[in-house]
């Protein structure tokens, strides 16, 4: 996917929920749950290997701000967050982003384990 095609590059401003000099937030257009919200370098780059130590602070800079506006509209008890890195981890856009994923009471059966589920028999232990 280059920069032209990309839908994280060339972001609009009305899109954009918060952000600083490297990257921004915006709500995922298919979210995992009420809140769901994207963390997303400006720089077109595959995944968190290839950000630079910079942008790699911005992310994590911006995420108390997010997590604000998401316990301001949605009130979660909990949250997951993570990236997802390659195509056999799940990647479907080949531009960094950094998922924030609120989670809430009863949203799944069992919720012990967390990202472990991604591997559904490795959920429990």
């Amino acid at each position: 996917m280059d920069p032209v095609t990309c839908p994280f590059c060339n972001p609009i401003a009305e899109d954009m929920v918060r952000k600083n000099d490297l990257c921004y937030a915006m709500w995922d257009r298919f979210p995992v749950s009420r809140g769901h919200m994207l963390i997303i370098p400006f720089r077109h780059t595959a995944d968190f290997f290839s950000l630079t130590p910079e942008e790699r602070e911005a992310i994590l800079a911006l995420m108390p701000s997010c997590k604000e506006v998401i316990e301001e509209n949605f009130s979660p008890a909990g949250y997951n967050i993570g990236f997802n890195i390659g195509e056999a981890a799940g990647q479907t856009v080949m531009h960094c982003h950094c998922h924030m994923i609120p989670r809430y009471k009863g949203d799944v059966r069992k919720p012990r384990g967390g990202v472990r589920g991604v591997i559904p028999e490795r959920q429990e232990y």
